[in-house]
């Protein structure tokens, strides 16, 4: 079986991690919106899941499992910077980020197997 080579890997991981921003962008600005109850703008919430995926990832690959908890406190700050909360809020936004994208991530599956087997046949 052929590769499908460098640039098809790196064009799919490209479009991959752009989906990936948008959810977790989407995700996380309806927590801020829930939870803080500031206007957070979708901009701001695509700055935190694109520079904490960044540094969380390079804390995780570098430092193991005492990266983890390193990332977590990045993570924490960075809410906390953008969406102008305590500590709390910031652990309020993240929690209900992680609720809003399981459910997200339900809804989006649903629509597609609906996609998929869901349409009529024509013929």
């Amino acid at each position: 079986m052929p590769s499908l080579g460098l640039g098809a890997t790196l064009l799919g991981f490209i479009v991959l991690f752009i989906i990936y921003l948008l959810v977790i962008g989407f995700a996380l600005w309806l927590a801020g919106e829930i939870v803080v109850g500031r206007r957070v703008t979708f901009g701001e919430a695509l700055a935190v899941a694109g520079t904490g995926t960044f540094l969380v990832g390079a804390s995780i690959t570098f430092l193991g499992l005492i990266g983890v908890l390193l990332g977590l406190l990045i993570f924490l700050l960075l809410v906390k910077h953008y969406f102008k909360t305590g500590w709390v809020g910031a652990i309020g936004v993240a929690i209900m980020a992680v609720i809003v994208g399981v459910v997200l991530t339900f809804i989006l599956g649903a629509l597609a197997l609906g996609a998929l087997f869901g349409f009529p046949k024509i013929f």
